[in-house]
């Protein structure tokens, strides 16, 4: 079944090739087109921002720099504290995001599996999750900002996992 985009300020998808496609042939589809597909451009919407402002204990953060290079969505956040970096990674098929996510392990020192974000998850101790679901593979990167964030001095481990829920809370349907 394919994934559906509700919330976040998108209205439900109705073509699977721009939703994130659960099935390999609008994963295919999707990749082909080379343009970022709706659930990769969420990281920059106004609520992922909220999101990001509320995880830091702010009243807001500027507005994130996107940008589209192969096939890699990504957002920039620079708060005065630093910077956030959310990225996601469009495959063309499930199996292409698993080697992915694979690679990206392990590139990252000290990872452990972080439950419950995505199809299959893990995160770094220096501040990075990198995350799977179906076709996309989303990495919240805050390794540019302070371990020790907030009025709950709240760790970079932490803030990328609140993010990463954040994002998957946009990113509805099943698998």
């Amino acid at each position: 079944m394919p994934l559906v985009l509700t919330g976040c300020g998108s209205t439900p998808a109705t073509d699977t090739a721009t939703a994130a496609g659960a099935t390999s042939a609008a994963a295919a589809a999707q990749y082909a087109a080379n343009t970022p597909p709706a659930a990769a451009r969420m990281v920059c919407n106004e609520e992922i921002r909220g999101e990001v402002a509320d995880a830091l204990n702010v009243p807001s953060v500027p507005a994130p720099t996107p940008a589209w290079a192969d096939h890699v969505y990504t957002c920039a956040y620079a708060p005065s504290m630093g910077r956030l970096v959310l990225s996601v990674t469009v495959t063309d098929s499930g199996s292409a995001a698993r080697g992915q996510l694979e690679t990206l392990r392990g590139r990252l020192p000290g990872v452990t599996a972080e439950p419950g974000l995505g199809e299959e998850a893990f995160g770094s101790p220096a501040g990075t999750v990198v995350s799977r679901k179906d076709n996309l593979v989303l990495t919240v990167d805050a390794t540019g900002l302070p371990d020790d964030l907030g009025n709950t001095h709240e760790s970079r481990l932490e803030l990328a996992r609140v993010i990463t829920a954040g994002v998957f809370n946009c990113w509805t349907g099943s698998s």
